[in-house]
């Protein structure tokens, strides 16, 4: 029986509660489209979306009692707001028509997208989009204006907090502001354009642009190119160590005239030029 294990750091609050139940699912990752880990925590009275970062580095092992676990990759869950794993699914479903949850939230090669509606409390689709009732119906229809001043005002908040007089981030800030003390709007541009950066990790290319330039930045100042995955990255750093290895490893090939011959080759030239070859006996 193959025993696979896995190391999670969890926060005392995931596991403060008898009746606390944790499951991990593949969603779609809202910004690359891709597969992605997310944890699920459910009680009875609450369910919570985190999503699953995983810390990994070569010839990294745990030691777990007395065993050795050769997997050294770190899972950590952080909480993320389920909105931004939904936004994609409205924009899809419901840009024309208002739609019902249950149907916006489908996916076949992901079956659990569905656990999203657990996640979501239905007042936040607000945010988004516009509610539309018929009867016991309830439906949404995507709102474009809406979704842009919620991810504006959520990086208007991470600003705020990026500037706060707190941590190392934050001393240097203030030590920018004792020396410049005439450029306090180029901070909060900074702190501003730096929020963008982390909201915009959640967004896709298109709705990244759309963002930028609704906070005021040039479209190529900010997701301007497109994205590239760690796995493309990695495939480059890759080629562009073997192209360099094969350079600096490749021998160089010398002329005819100087190779060299070895001893065990000369003796045996040297005992071949006094005999005659086979094809001479068969001469008239």
């Amino acid at each position: 029986m193959l025993i696979i294990k896995r190391v999670m750091v969890k926060y005392d609050s995931l596991i403060d509660s008898d009746d606390a139940n944790l499951s991990i699912v593949s969603l779609r990752n809202p910004a690359t489209r891709n597969a992605s880990k997310y944890l699920i925590r459910r009680t009875s009275k609450a369910c919570n979306l985190y999503e699953v970062n995983c810390f990994n580095e070569q010839h990294r092992s745990w030691f777990i009692n007395e065993s050795v676990c050769s997997n050294g990759k770190i899972f950590l869950p952080t909480p993320i707001d389920p909105l931004f794993l939904v936004l994609p699914y409205l924009v899809e479903h419901c840009s024309e028509r208002a739609v019902p949850l249950d149907q916006i939230l489908i996916d076949n090669k992901f079956p659990s997208t569905s656990h999203l509606a657990e996640v979501l409390p239905l007042g936040r689709l607000s945010l988004v989009a516009d509610e539309k009732r018929a009867g016991s119906i309830l439906a949404f229809k995507y709102n474009e204006k809406k979704a842009l001043e919620w991810l504006a005002s959520k990086c208007h908040r991470l600003s705020k907090v990026i500037g706060r007089d707190e941590g190392p981030s934050a001393r240097s800030l203030n030590y920018i502001k004792e020396e410049k003390e005439n450029e306090t709007d180029d901070d909060e541009k900074s702190t501003l354009h730096t929020a963008l950066g982390i909201v915009g990790d959640y967004l896709s290319l298109e709705f990244g642009r759309k963002l930028s330039v609704g906070l005021g930045f040039p479209e190529d100042e900010n997701i301007s190119k497109k994205r590239k995955s760690a796995v493309d990255l990695e495939s480059a750093v890759v080629k562009r160590i073997k192209k360099e290895d094969h350079h600096d490893t490749t021998p160089i090939k010398l002329p005819a005239s100087e190779k060299k011959v070895s001893a065990k080759a000369k003796a045996l030239a040297k005992a071949a030029s006094g005999s005659k070859s086979i094809s001479s006996f068969f001469k008239k």
